[in-house]
């Protein structure tokens, strides 16, 4: 009997949290979406959020990376910041401004969150993969826009729109892609 009882223990400890569905935690990744509320911002492309059922777990945005603002930044990801110390600090500003505008633009409010049926449901570090909109407005894609992230190549629905995004700002100079002009 003890041992029943540290098995339904250790079960609950699993660290399965986060969003279910009605046939429980999310295990597929079919599109679904859910509203949250953001209730910390831990980066530009990092999250916590709060579901309906009172759940929390860490999100990552799909399709973006914004530079780092806790580690070392590698310019070589970010074409046209040159691999120098300036290029390095230039990407951490930019990771900051990246931080302040999710915060800004997330803290405290509640958005949707949806999986991309093309893409992973976990990332390597069991985050929660998703696009977050606010407002009806596609977050991802705005941090593209406004050169604050980066676009990168990986399975989803999104890709063709989030290229063209990225393009644009690296072609007009927005954000982190001004590097020359600084």
């Amino acid at each position: 009997m003890p041992l029943v009882c540290l098995l339904v223990v250790l079960a609950g400890c699993s660290g399965l949290t986060g969003p279910t569905t009605s046939s429980g935690p999310v295990g597929s990744n079919d599109g679904t979406s859910w509203t949250v509320t953001v209730v910390e911002v831990v980066d530009g492309d990092t999250m916590d959020v709060r579901f309906a059922n009172g759940t929390t777990d860490t999100v990552r945005l799909l399709g973006v990376d914004t530079p780092e603002v806790y580690g070392d930044n590698t310019p070589d990801e970010f074409e046209g910041v040159p691999e120098t110390e300036a290029g390095a600090d230039w990407l951490h500003a930019w990771g900051e401004n990246a931080s302040r505008f999710a915060r800004d633009e997330l803290d405290g409010r509640q958005v949707t969150v949806a999986l991309d049926p093309a893409a992973d449901t976990r990332g390597s570090y069991g985050r929660l993969l998703v696009y977050v909109s606010v407002d009806g407005q596609p977050f991802n894609r705005q941090l593209l826009v406004r050169g604050y992230a980066r676009f990168y190549d990986a399975p989803l629905t999104r890709t063709d729109a989030f290229e063209r995004a990225e393009a644009r700002a690296q072609r007009n100079g927005t954000g982190l892609w001004g590097y020359e002009a600084a």
